[in-house]
């Protein structure tokens, strides 16, 4: 079924956390199982200077728990 979806990523940190980055996506915009994000598609990470300018972020998606190799 298709469906937005938001994903937010965190540094967990002594007395709380941090949102490293952030991003939003419809599923029926997939085209396969992966889905690769330059830093200047992510909320925070584009401005943020941890982060190298062709730094990207893959989602792998799967129907079942099976483990991704590589």
């Amino acid at each position: 079924t298709c469906a937005p979806c938001q994903v937010r990523c965190y540094h967990r940190r002594q007395g709380g956390r941090e949102a490293v980055f952030g991003v939003q996506f419809h599923t029926g915009t997939l085209r396969g199982p992966h889905l690769r994000l330059p830093r200047d598609e992510l909320d925070l990470a584009w401005q943020d200077q941890r982060f190298p300018p062709d730094a990207t972020v893959e989602f792998i998606f799967s129907s079942g728990p099976e483990r991704v190799e590589g």
